[in-house]
């Protein structure tokens, strides 16, 4: 994927703001389960500091699969497919 084709879209969900950056045409609610997905298992710790290095996550919500990097408060996903 060439960096060029991604686009940042911020969401206000549950009193944060996120960046999720894609290339993907995702719904509100796929994006809003998935950081409902993400904040289980751990992604968003309190104080998350944008500057540290991303983590890679495989998140599942409603039979799709996404693949994520989570930086800070900036999502950025790279894969989306059915399981």
């Amino acid at each position: 994927m060439d960096s060029d084709d991604f686009d940042v879209y911020p969401i206000y969900h549950n009193g944060r703001v996120y960046n999720i950056i894609t290339s993907m045409d995702l719904s509100f609610r796929e994006v809003r389960g998935m950081i409902d997905v993400l904040v289980v298992l751990g992604a968003f710790p309190s104080g998350a500091d944008p500057a540290v290095s991303g983590d890679l996550f495989t998140c599942t919500f409603e039979g799709v699969v996404f693949e994520v990097d989570v930086q800070g408060f900036d999502v950025v996903v790279y894969r989306r497919e059915g399981a």
